[in-house]
């Protein structure tokens, strides 16, 4: 078939990159199984080794996955991102999805800081999004989000009548925008006043910064947020084989 990307790419290059637009155009979604390697290999004229190649480099940038037995998937990105592992959980709340509170939902002008980590011209139209996440009353992280406006024009209204707790799957179904791969960079910090008359606690009180940059399956970005967990309520664990 005819590769709609860079033919003065290498052949596989080309092959990976038209993967990804078929994610992106929702050929396959989230969760739905890839045609086996054979038969892509067939398609796009290539060998069962090259196509196994371009497989193996989706699966490592975490857009596929690989299931014994089963096949190979598109990721469902918002299940290994969410922000909640970086919370340590009391009592029941380990297995369940906390409360989530819109603080402030506007539309603003991208500070010259905030559009360069959007890939967005200064002063470009961004939605803002100040937000709490609870559980049994108790706040354990709140984010600052900004968004193209472009892109997500359709979530203002969605938020003005719902809160969901996750929103990367609303960033699908409501703007058709799928995220891919998330980059965290964690420092400490203290509260800013704003963030801690809602943590309820005292200003400068330590915590753990998180700042994320969201990509699609393309590399644009997506989201940049900045969240916020005290320091007592913060736990990371990774395991490295």
């Amino acid at each position: 078939m005819a590769l709609k990307t860079d033919t003065r790419l290498p052949l596989h290059i080309q092959v990976r990159d038209e993967l990804l637009r078929r994610i992106s155009d929702r050929i396959w979604t989230a969760g739905e199984a890839l045609p086996g390697e054979e038969r892509l290999a067939a398609e796009f004229s290539i060998s069962v080794g090259t196509m196994r190649k371009v497989i193996q480099a989706l699966v490592q940038e975490g857009v596929l996955e690989r299931v014994h037995g089963k096949g190979t998937f598109v990721t469902s990105t918002f299940e290994r991102t969410s922000m909640l592992r970086f919370v340590r959980f009391r009592g029941p709340g380990k297995n369940t999805l906390p409360q989530a509170n819109v603080l402030k939902l506007s539309i603003e002008k991208a500070p010259a800081e905030i559009a360069a980590k959007l890939q967005l011209t200064p002063g470009a139209k961004t939605i803002y999004m100040h937000r709490s996440r609870s559980y049994d009353d108790e706040i354990v992280l709140v984010e600052h989000i900004w968004l193209s406006h472009k892109r997500f024009s359709k979530l203002i209204p969605h938020l003005e009548t719902e809160s969901p707790p996750l929103l990367y799957p609303i960033y699908d179904s409501v703007c058709g925008v799928l995220v891919s791969r998330a980059i965290d960079e964690l420092e400490m910090d203290v509260i800013s006043q704003e963030d801690a008359q809602v943590f309820k606690v005292p200003a400068e009180t330590p915590c753990m910064r998180i700042e994320r940059t969201m990509h699609d399956h393309l590399g644009d970005v997506v989201e940049w947020r900045a969240s916020y967990v005290p320091a007592n309520r913060f736990h990371y664990t990774v395991e490295i084989r």
